[in-house]
């Protein structure tokens, strides 16, 4: 009978050192990504967008201010449903990925005079680390 040891992922039989589980890095990390629990597997996948929607808006972004049409962030798939923070100004919302927050706006075109929609993109600053009270926003029937 055989008792050669074989890995967890692929079964494959193992050669080396005794104890071994996988018979490389990548099968190793197949197997527990395979059994993370569901809620792990989600935050990894929003940390990832938020990680990404982060690196679109630095890479647009490298003075500290600018504005961009729309429509640029969606063919870099920016998704603007992720984001983790906010701070809200008299003139609109801003929405952080991090250290790069974005709001959006609308402006005419210089050339069609049609409505475009655009999104500022700014460099967090100091004064954006006020602490958000989201009751104060509450509309009561008072």
């Amino acid at each position: 009978m055989d008792n050669q040891p074989t890995c967890l992922h692929c079964h494959r039989p193992l050669h080396g050192r005794i104890g071994k589980k996988f018979c490389d890095a990548q099968c190793r990390n197949s197997y527990h990504n395979m059994h993370k629990r569901t809620g792990e597997k989600y935050m990894i996948r929003i940390n990832s967008q938020l990680r990404q929607n982060r690196r679109i808006l630095k890479d647009l972004c490298p003075e500290g201010k600018t504005t961009v049409r729309r429509d640029i962030l969606e063919a870099k798939n920016f998704d603007f449903n992720f984001f983790n923070s906010i701070y809200p100004t008299t003139k609109g919302v801003y929405y952080l990925c991090y250290d790069f927050g974005f709001m959006p706006i609308v402006q005419p075109s210089s050339r069609s005079g049609q409505w475009v929609q655009k999104v500022l993109i700014v460099q967090k600053q100091d004064y954006m680390e006020q602490v958000f009270d989201p009751w104060k926003y509450l509309k009561t029937n008072n």
